[in-house]
């Protein structure tokens, strides 16, 4: 018989790694070019940055049989993965996407769903008892880049496209990353709940929208450079 837990566990460690490594990968050969956009140099280095964190936490598991609560390393590529897709979205893409016209109010005042609803998925992280104080503090630096991170993704999803084709290119991208950046933050509910099929299903699904989400980057660029 196959141990269940075990299973599952396996299938949460593995399953983002060598999503993000292929991700990796792909963008390192497809987005390292001249001329390419910096934004899919930015979310290449957000697939790389969690790679190295899960990495880690794998190694970690299996080198130790004590649970290190509290700040890890890993936490780390969690962070940076986050800040990298704010990094993408914000600045310059945010500049050419939003030019601060009224018209534009709407999608900004709409966006603000998406970190509202991050933020109260934070909430049973929080709360949980079995959790010490010092993993939930650690969450909540993981969750404060997450919360902008799926802001700016919402708000390029939603925004109208007034005459500009590279908009609605990028449109796919936008909401497979917004849909990426909550299913790691449902990823790390589960692991805190330690909830083992929805851990391993979210795992799964947050792999596959790595993938897809490069995917979705280099149609939507290639669209609006034709």
């Amino acid at each position: 018989m196959i141990d269940v837990e075990i299973l599952c566990v396996g299938i949460a460690e593995l399953a983002p790694i060598f999503a993000t490594i292929f991700s990796l990968i792909y963008g390192l050969k497809h987005f390292f070019k001249k001329g390419k956009p910096l934004f899919l140099q930015t979310i290449t280095m957000a697939m790389g940055s969690h790679a190295l964190g899960s990495i880690y936490h794998l190694c970690q598991s299996l080198t130790s049989d004590v649970i290190i609560e509290g700040f890890t390393p890993a936490y780390l590529g969690r962070i940076g993965f986050f800040l990298f897709f704010i990094t993408a979205s914000y600045g310059q893409m945010d500049r050419i996407v939003d030019d601060g016209s009224s018209k534009m109010k709407p999608s900004r005042y709409i966006a603000l769903l998406a970190p509202i609803c991050a933020a109260l998925l934070y909430i049973p992280n929080c709360i949980i008892e079995d959790v010490p104080i010092q993993t939930k503090a650690v969450y909540a630096f993981v969750w404060v880049p997450a919360v902008i991170a799926v802001y700016f993704n919402l708000k390029h999803a939603i925004i109208p496209d007034m005459d500009f084709g590279f908009i609605k290119a990028i449109k796919p991208y936008n909401i497979l990353a917004l849909c990426l950046c909550f299913s790691e933050l449902i990823c790390l509910t589960a692991w805190d709940y330690y909830y083992m099929v929805p851990l391993a299903v979210s795992s799964v699904v947050f792999g596959i929208l790595c993938i897809c989400t490069m995917v979705a980057a280099k149609k939507g660029v290639d669209k609006w450079t034709i």
